[in-house]
């Protein structure tokens, strides 16, 4: 017999801040640019380059996954 999925809460969630900061041609094509934000809330701000409109979804994911956990 299967496992049924966790239920996910609403305490489960964490909403954070993300920025893009993009570079875009005449044409509207994204180039590059860069993600970030604050780790926590008034905290320092991280960004993460990315170099081709490809790594935007990489830049997204490197950022979350350095970001401190909270307990």
């Amino acid at each position: 017999m299967a496992t049924p999925p966790a239920i996910e809460r609403l305490s489960d969630r964490q909403d954070v801040v993300l920025l893009i900061r993009a570079l875009v041609d005449r044409e509207d094509r994204l180039l590059s640019g860069e993600v970030g934000g604050p780790d926590e809330d008034g905290g320092p701000e991280r960004w993460v380059r990315f170099r081709e409109p490809g790594g935007l979804a990489a830049a997204v994911q490197t950022w979350l996954a350095g970001r401190p956990k909270r307990q």
